[in-house]
Order: structure tokens, then C-alpha cells, then sequence
């Protein structure tokens, strides 16, 4: 018999450690100040390629017991979920009912959407099948009861375990009716791993909810389920209405007073007020290059923060989980989990949003409470899909959470346009937050204002000409706001990661313009946002290391400037104020330069030397980092960075690290000195989805943006915490197999700027 596994099946669009979801553009119609017919194009989730299990980790643990709701509901909803978990680890079938509606699904109809071979699929992977007895089996199953024990080899080993009776040739209907006692036995209490879904006939086509206990399993234990796409449900998730609207201001938790909102509650409404302190929120505005005298009245809405704001939440028999509390924000795309806007930040006009779940049963439903889960990051004048807005009571308010602000802002999630968030490393022994959006002094947002007032009026849909470069070896198309050509390598490696990228970028060098349609959907505004941060502050960081000619100093101040701007409108190779012009020959690299100078001046951008208060903590005199890595861990490489084949899943994609095989338990190092940014010490062996998939991992930041990964590793042998500084060579854990991998092997990886890149570069 042939090897059957179990795998924690996931599609290959997003890796387990990536927080990007895909997206599709929405079209939103309207009217021009002319009374022409014109539309909006925005961003909004594309719930096709979206399932659970790659939806990003929840951000914080936490647990929930619920033995008081036990008599009530008829099970227990009590469990506990653990930071770097994926919703399909945490959230049950019961959860998800009013909702997504899962029980109307069969594994038959999960396979055929997912390209899941039942054949291939333990009968222990689906452990709601083993916590039922023979009598709820038959009456579940579509004429089971017809067919003879012989033929259903799981129930037949079980029967042969109990009785000495030679059954094989009867029914099961006619074993059950001449045996009642043996419609007790339960099917678990055989190993079912040795038999495939398909070893019990017209299991396949059975309904889950047809199965007795259904609502207490977890998405992740029915086989397809978490890797099903959430607008393939039975009641898909979906946009709740149509209405998209701008950021126009972003206010922090000092305001007071907040009463022209559109948030709230399913309970409360959703124009809750904020009347006390800790109003930090969102200013909407209406689509105004759509029409504004159309859209008037939705100026100057308001939607508040839910890390700062709490509303009343949850019906029935649940209503008290939580003590009847949830954040404040909006249910956008249905009641299978909350939008919620969290950290709203005046400083860098940007703003963090957040999902929460709750927990459901036949009789209500939980406050959604669960979470936060990383959704979108914004910036001001970006669009927002809000909903449906429909008349609610006003009156009611919130309550202030009691939050804080903190000093470090969180990670960005890729959204519809992300904000420039580049560390710089403090001094030796300081540990002063992190200043977003400035590198060596320069203001990342003036630059790119600057650069984009000249490229396309700030325009992310702005197409340009062919162009060729280098004698014809590199021929592309210029994209979006900042006009990147295709084969640069930022803009490349962005459209690359897209499915159908590489052919999409083979079109291009070939000559083909596209449309606006595909510029969205292979270079949307947040990947040319996240293109531009990082090659502008690799520009910046290197320039600022060598030469002016002019000066005979080290490039800084205004100078600075003007030699970044150079080298993105000529490259990195281009002479200093040379006199090569663009295609068109309007521009020099000189006047190139001088022209972002002076926008970027005229915008308010300075050149500032580092304080202390623009840093991160990196590491200290003791942890000194050297800048050249060693070896993670003794062992042999198995597999290096780039696609393979996934040992457990199966599922072809892309590595962003390589694979060292060796002992458990044996030491694993720190590359280089540092501080832990980031520690999953909880998994167990054999708990595939745990951390991510990662199992076991701890991060470290190692200062000028470059981090790295140590995952899989040995159960209760993490020997650091969050802020620990490290050494080169220290041990930090033990080399082991948590998470979703099968032998004892190292995945380590090496990161610039959050981006992971091949740790050969590195001598590893």
C-alpha cells in the first residue's frame, strides 16, 4: 500500500510568513464636476485567492474558557490560540456557521475546488469521522448501512477488534440491528491512518454537518478546508455594498469628542460616538475627482480607532464572553470577521487596520474579540472600502480600551499603499523607538513626492514608452507613480511574485503596453510604494558612503539629494550631474537632480542629522554585530533558497530560505551579534500548522535593516526572548522538526529591508 499523508494543505499564493494578501480591483462609477461618466479604480482583497490558512497570524495569544456556556450550548468552546497562528488553527466549524455556512460542504466538493486527492488523504486527517460511533456513521453516510462490512475495511477492523463473530458478509445495517452494542464503538478507536478517505464509501459526498459534533472541529482538521478560498463557501465572504472612500486626515488618540462616525457595532450600530478621551480616528472624505456635489454628505466621516475605543458586541447565549465588549469598526465584507482601524498615526499619516473573529454557536454568537489579525496599511488620500453605510441610531458611545500607544510602530501589512518604515540602528547601547520614514536624515515621503511630482503627478497609474537601455540588453516599460522601468530590479522582483508575473514581464520586455487594469493587478500602489522605499534608501545609504566629486567629501546634505535622484532617474552607475538626458531629451541628470532638490524642499523635506530618537535598538558593545555571517547550524544544506517542493504538503513554491539537516537537539546559532525581535517557543512536534508552518523560530535583527530566521527548532530548547541581545555564536535553540516538516532540519533565512534574500550573498 502506498505512503497516504496528512498534509496542512495550503495554496502555493502567499508563504506562511508573508503578511501580503492578494488583491483585484474594484471600479467604482461616478460623475465628473462636467457631469461625464468617470470612474474610480481601487484596491480591495481578492477573497478568489484568499483562504484561512493564508490569511496572516494573529498578532497576540490568548485563551478563552468557557465551561460556564457548556450546558447551554452542548460542547465546550474553551481553547487557547497562540501568536503566529493562522485563523484555520484557532476558529471551528461552529464559529463560521451563521456566517460562511461550512456544514453545507462535503470533502468531495473541498477536493474538487482545492485539487485535493482524496486517495491520497488519511482517514486520520479528518478526526471528525474517528469521534463518531458506528450508529451516527450509518445514519450519516448515504446508504452505508447497505453496504457489507467486508467493504468498508476501516469498520471492519474494528468490529474485528471487538467481536470474535465472523460479520464480513453482512450489512452494516443488519450488524448494528442484531448488535446494538456495537453501534457504541466509536470509529477512532482504531489507527486510522492507514486507511484514505475514499476506504469508506459516499463518505466523500457526505455533508459535514451531517456528522455529529461538527461544530467543535477546527477548519484546519477537515481535509482542503483551510486552503478552500473564502469566496468559495457556501456564503461567500464579499463587499457588503459598494461605497469606497479617501483618507483624507489621520488624527491620533489625543482627540477628544468624536461624533460624526461610521463605526460601531452590529449591537450598537454603526455611528457610535467616542464622547471621552482616546478618539483617535480616520477622516473620510468622498471620492472628489468622482464628483464631489454627488457625494457631499459623506465629508468628514469619521471611523474610529478599536484599539483605542470599545463598543458593545455579541447576541444569544454569548453575549457575555468578553464582558459583552469588542473593538469599534465595521463589518465591510459580512459578519465572518470585523475591520477594524487600529493604529491611526498623525506623525507618518499612515494607519494599521486589523481583523477580529468571534466565537459562535446555535444560540449566539461571541463580541468579535479575537485578534488583532494584520490586514491593510494606509496613507492619507488613499481609497478605503468602507461598505454599505445604512441609517443607525445616534446617541449611544464607546468606551476608552485603556491602550497605549507604542513607541515602536508595528509592521506594516501590504495594503493599498504602505508607508515608508526604514530602521536606522542606534548607537552602540541605546534604545531609543524608530523614527519611520527617514534614512540618514533624509525624509522618505518629501523624497518621493518630489520624485513623483516630476515622473508622473504622483499618478500610480501612469503608463510610459518603451524603453532600452545598455545597447538593448535591458528593455522594459516604465510603471506607475514613480515611472520604474520593468526590469529594475525592485519592480521585477515585485510583478515576478504575482502569478502569471514572469510571462506578464516577458510581454513587456518584448514591447507590449499594458493596460491600466494590469498595471493594478502585477504593480499595484502598495507594491510601487514598497518597490520605492527600498530602492531609494538602498540609494540613499549608499551614497551617502561615497565621494562627491565635486566636494571631494562624502555625499550629504543637499548633494545628497540630488545624487539619489540621479541615480533613480539614471541609475547607479550614472556620472555625477552628467549631461545624459531621457528618451525624450527634456531632462539631464544634472537638472534631474537640481529639480527634486528644489520640490523637495519646497515640500517641506530637510536634511536632519540622526538623533538618538530616530533609531532602532540594535546591538550593543558586548553583541557587536561583524557584518559577516556564520554558519546556523553543523549539518548539510538540503535544500537551497528558491522553489521546491514542499516535503509535507506537496505544494510547489517559492523558499525564502535554505534547509540544514542534522541531529535533534544539536546547537543553533546566531549568525552574527543582535537583538531577538521575535520568538515562537510553544510548538509541539507533529503540530504542523504551528508558528506559521514555522514551527518553533526565533528572529534577530542585526541591525542596518538585515534580519534573520532560525525556524523548526526542538521543542522547549528556545534559550532567548524578545530583546534579548545575542552574540555571534551563541546558542539560541536546539535543531528540530516543529511545524510543517517531517525530519529534523534548520530553515534558515536572511532579510534586507523585510525582504528575503539568498543567504549565499552571505557565505552561507
Amino acid at each position: 500500500m502506498s505512503l497516504i499523508y496528512a498534509p496542512n494543505y495550503a495554496i502555493a499564493q502567499t508563504t506562511v510568513d508573508s503578511t501580503e494578501l492578494p488583491t483585484r480591483i474594484l471600479e467604482i462609477p461616478g460623475v465628473s464636476r462636467q457631469g461625464n461618466p468617470t470612474s474610480v479604480n481601487a484596491l480591495v482583497p481578492d477573497w478568489t485567492q484568499i483562504s484561512f490558512s493564508q490569511m496572516p497570524p494573529i498578532s497576540q495569544s490568548g485563551s478563552l474558557s468557557a465551561q460556564e456556556y457548556t450546558q447551554a450550548i452542548g460542547y465546550d468552546l474553551s481553547r487557547t490560540w497562540t501568536a503566529g497562528q493562522t485563523p484555520d488553527q484557532y476558529i471551528m466549524l461552529g464559529d463560521i456557521s451563521e456566517a460562511l455556512q461550512p456544514e453545507l460542504l462535503s470533502l468531495g466538493s473541498i477536493a474538487q475546488q482545492t485539487n485535493l486527492n482524496l486517495e491520497r488523504v488519511a482517514l486520520s486527517a479528518f478526526n471528525l469521522v474517528g469521534k463518531q460511533t458506528l450508529d451516527q456513521l450509518v445514519q450519516a453516510v448515504p446508504v452505508l448501512g447497505q453496504f457489507k462490512v467486508k467493504n468498508v475495511p476501516p469498520v471492519a477492523e474494528l468490529l474485528n477488534t471487538k467481536t470474535t463473530d465472523n460479520l464480513s458478509d453482512r450489512t452494516l445495517a443488519q450488524v448494528l440491528s442484531s448488535n446494538p452494542q456495537l453501534g457504541q464503538l466509536k470509529l477512532g478507536e482504531i489507527d486510522l491512518s492507514h486507511y484514505s478517505i475514499s476506504s469508506i464509501p459516499n463518505l466523500d459526498s457526505t455533508q459535514i454537518g451531517a456528522f455529529s459534533d461538527w461544530q467543535t472541529t477546527l477548519i484546519k482538521d477537515v481535509p482542503g478546508l483551510n486552503a478552500l478560498p473564502l469566496s468559495n463557501f457556501p456564503n461567500p465572504v464579499a463587499e457588503v455594498g459598494n461605497l469606497v472612500m479617501r483618507i483624507d486626515v489621520i488624527y491620533g488618540p489625543a482627540e477628544r469628542k468624536r461624533t460624526n462616525t461610521i463605526s460601531g457595532s452590529d449591537v450598537q450600530g454603526f455611528s457610535v460616538n467616542c464622547q471621552e478621551k482616546d478618539c483617535a480616528y480616520i477622516e473620510l472624505d468622498d471620492l472628489e475627482n468622482s464628483g464631489r456635489n454627488a457625494r457631499g454628505s459623506l465629508e468628514g466621516k469619521q471611523w474610529i480607532s478599536g484599539k483605542y475605543q470599545e463598543v458593545q458586541g455579541g447576541w444569544g447565549c454569548l453575549k457575555g464572553v468578553n464582558g459583552g465588549k469588542e473593538p469599534t469598526g465595521r463589518l465591510p465584507f459580512g459578519s465572518a470577521f470585523k475591520v477594524v482601524v487600529m493604529e491611526p498615526d498623525e506623525r507618518t499619516d499612515t494607519v494599521d487596520t486589523a481583523l477580529f473573529f468571534r466565537f459562535c454557536s446555535f444560540c449566539g454568537c461571541s463580541p468579535y474579540f479575537i485578534g488583532p489579525v494584520p490586514f491593510f496599511t494606509y496613507r492619507v488620500n488613499s481609497l478605503i472600502f468602507v461598505g454599505a453605510l445604512e441609517p443607525s441610531a445616534v446617541g449611544s458611545s464607546s468606551t476608552p480600551t485603556g491602550a497605549t500607544r507604542s513607541s515602536v510602530s508595528s509592521t506594516p501589512t501590504k495594503g493599498l499603499t504602505t508607508a515608508a518604515n526604514v530602521n536606522v540602528p542606534c548607537p552602540p547601547g541605546d534604545t531609543a523607538p524608530i523614527s519611520v520614514g527617514n534614512v540618514q536624515g533624509v525624509s522618505v515621503a518629501a523624497l518621493s513626492e518630489a520624485i513623483a511630482s516630476i515622473e508622473s503627478s504622483g499618478s500610480y497609474d501612469t503608463i510610459g514608452s518603451y524603453v532600452c537601455a545598455d545597447g538593448g540588453k535591458n528593455c522594459g516599460v516604465p510603471l506607475g507613480k514613480y515611472q520604474f522601468v520593468t526590469y529594475n530590479e525592485y519592480a521585477a522582483s515585485s510583478i515576478a511574485s504575482k502569478p502569471g508575473g514572469q510571462q506578464f514581464l516577458a510581454k513587456l520586455k518584448g514591447g507590449y503596453k499594458p493596460t491600466q487594469s494590469e498595471l493594478f493587478q502585477f504593480f499595484p500602489p502598495a507594491d510601487q510604494e514598497a518597490a520605492f522605499q527600498r530602492s531609494i534608501s538602498d540609494k540613499i545609504n549608499t551614497t551617502s558612503q561615497e565621494i562627491d566629486p565635486t566636494t571631494g567629501t562624502l555625499f550629504n546634505g543637499d548633494r545628497l539629494i540630488e545624487r539619489v535622484a540621479q541615480k533613480h532617474f539614471g541609475g547607479d552607475y550614472s556620472k555625477v550631474d552628467g549631461g545624459a538626458t531621457d528618451a525624450f531629451g527634456r531632462l539631464t541628470l544634472k537638472s534631474y537632480g537640481s529639480d527634486v532638490l528644489r520640490r523637495y524642499q519646497a515640500g517641506g523635506g530637510t536634511i536632519s542629522r540622526l538623533s538618538a530618537a530616530a533609531c532602532t535598538p540594535t546591538a550593543s558593545i558586548d553583541t557587536q554585530t561583524t557584518g559577516q555571517y556564520i554558519k546556523p547550524a553543523n549539518g548539510q544544506v538540503t535544500s537551497s533558497f528558491g522553489t521546491r517542493t514542499r516535503p509535507v504538503s506537496g505544494v510547489r513554491k517559492m523558499d525564502n530560505g535554505i534547509a540544514i539537516a542534522g541531529e535533534v537537539g544539536s546547537p543553533v546559532k546566531a549568525v552574527d551579534g543582535g537583538v531577538v525581535r521575535m520568538v515562537v517557543s510553544d510548538c509541539q512536534q507533529g503540530v504542523q500548522g504551528c508558528g506559521g508552518g514555522y514551527g518553533n523560530w526565533i528572529e534577530i535583527d542585526h541591525g542596518n535593516g538585515r534580519t534573520t530566521r532560525y525556524a523548526h527548532l526542538q521543542s522547549g530548547s528556545v534559550k532567548v526572548k524578545v530583546g534579548d541581545r545575542v552574540s555571534q555564536g551563541q546558542v539560541i535553540g536546539g535543531l528540530g522538526s516543529t511545524g510543517m516538516v517531517e525530519e529534523p532540519r534548520l530553515h534558515f533565512e536572511t532579510r534586507i529591508n523585510g525582504t528575503a534574500v539568498n543567504p549565499s550573498q552571505f557565505g552561507i
